[in-house]
């Protein structure tokens, strides 16, 4: 868990919050160490804040702040604070991130109070809303013993929050001169996103957790299905690969640990097998995006809404993907694959995160045959 003497100044900070402490979700490093044994070393607090229910208290968390000591770190722009811990070497740092969505215009940046930002976070509200609350024990630096509440977000979540973050690093989006940096951030999260996995007792259950909670975001879930597929699906994807030279870094090159590291890559690829998206699921997606491609497939749209108009099923139902016509799977496999034309018997292999997630990305998609006014006057009765 949280090692001393972080942990002291940490529920100090707690403490002085007091109830706005409940619109505080630890992510990051640490927060893994409540998700598996031996997590890394790691002694800065990353937190996603509630920025409107802090807002709304109002939670005066600058002052707070500034009362126990903390200073804005210069280059941070208000939204990372530290102080020393006093008698060591030590210091306490804190970042503050926040969901994106009530972010200023262009900036990166999400005010919560006049002098306090917080960064955006992408994928932030899911964080906020799949946290658990973490009994924490110990005392206050003047020696008096505190317990405090700490809200951590969840496995399914934080390995979201990883996978983000390693699209970013791998991508190199701030420039070259980042590139060596990000690359070694790449190996960091791809490593932790493999340790988040290796510590999940029921896989199923976590597959499960991991697509279902993009029920309220269909088309951000789809996203980040594509970089699992795109980061783990084989064992020379990009994830792999980083992790691979997250191993050999340091390692003695003899044969036996040559032979070590195989085994290992070879466990771990199959371990991230049981999140990556299945092929039926990925043959529906990409059935969707064609159907949906009016300008293109209009006469597969048209033979769809000819099809549940004569069995009266609702359009944008979660049923009506049974009914997609077989041709419109040309387009969702690679070349040289096989593929069943049957929609219902692809619908049938899915588990529930996947059947959760396709259902919201149909509803999203086929607003675009809603739209459409030819369609509309001809297929009222199932535009409902």
């Amino acid at each position: 868990m949280i090692p001393e003497p972080q942990k002291t100044y940490l529920l100090e900070l707690l403490t002085k919050l007091g109830p706005a402490a409940d619109e505080f979700v630890l992510v990051g490093g640490q927060a893994l160490k409540f998700v598996l044994e031996g997590a890394r070393a790691t002694k800065d607090f990353d937190f996603i804040l509630d920025a409107v229910a802090l807002r709304e208290k109002p939670a005066h968390v600058g002052e707070k702040l500034a009362a126990l000591g903390y200073a804005v770190v210069p280059e941070s722009r208000n939204f990372q604070f530290q102080k020393p811990i006093p008698g060591t070497k030590e210091t306490m740092r804190v970042e503050f991130m926040a969901p994106d969505e009530p972010k200023r215009g262009k900036d990166f940046r999400v005010t919560i109070e006049k002098g306090l930002h917080a960064r955006e976070c992408i994928g932030g509200a899911i964080a906020l809303e799949q946290s658990d609350l973490h009994e924490l024990q110990g005392s206050l630096p003047d020696g008096t013993p505190a317990r405090a509440d700490l809200r951590v977000t969840r496995g399914h979540a934080l390995a979201l929050l990883k996978l983000l973050a390693l699209h970013d690093r791998y991508k190199n989006i701030r420039g070259p001169e980042r590139a060596e940096h990000d690359r070694d951030e790449a190996r960091v999260h791809a490593s932790d996103i493999i340790a988040i996995l290796n510590a999940t007792l029921d896989p199923v259950a976590f597959r499960e957790a991991f697509y279902g909670q993009f029920a309220a975001d269909a088309g951000f879930g789809i996203r980040v299905s594509d970089h699992i597929r795109d980061y783990f699906q084989t064992d020379t994807s990009p994830g792999i690969l980083l992790y691979e030279e997250s191993l050999r870094e340091g390692a003695p090159t003899d044969r036996a640990t040559r032979s070590q590291l195989a085994a290992e890559l070879e466990r771990a690829f199959r371990m991230m097998a049981t999140i990556v998206p299945s092929a039926a699921f990925s043959a529906l997606r990409f059935a969707i995006d064609n159907l949906c491609n009016i300008e293109h497939n209009r006469g597969l749209a048209e033979d769809l809404l000819k099809g549940l108009a004569s069995t009266g099923v609702a359009l944008s139902s979660k049923q009506a993907i049974g009914f997609f016509p077989g041709e419109v799977f040309g387009g969702a496999f690679a070349r040289g694959q096989v593929f069943e034309i049957s929609a219902f018997e692809e619908m049938r292999k899915l588990d529930k995160g996947e059947t959760i997630l396709l259902a919201g990305y149909w509803r999203r998609q086929s607003a675009a045959l809603l739209d459409d006014e030819a369609f509309k006057a001809r297929y009222a009765k199932i535009m409902a």
